[in-house]
């Protein structure tokens, strides 16, 4: 089994502010959609 952790933080090591990512970068998103589309993905509790 092969485990794998993507993450993405800010320069002060935050992860996101008021529940909100710290930024917004289309290409991002496309690559975390690509890496994770039919694979199990854990996230956070407040992530949706």
């Amino acid at each position: 089994m092969t485990i794998s952790i993507i993450a993405a933080i800010g320069p002060n090591r935050e992860l996101g502010k008021n529940n909100k990512l710290l930024w917004h970068i289309p290409e991002d998103m496309k690559r975390f959609k690509q890496l994770t589309s039919g694979h199990t993905v854990i996230m956070g509790r407040k992530t949706f």
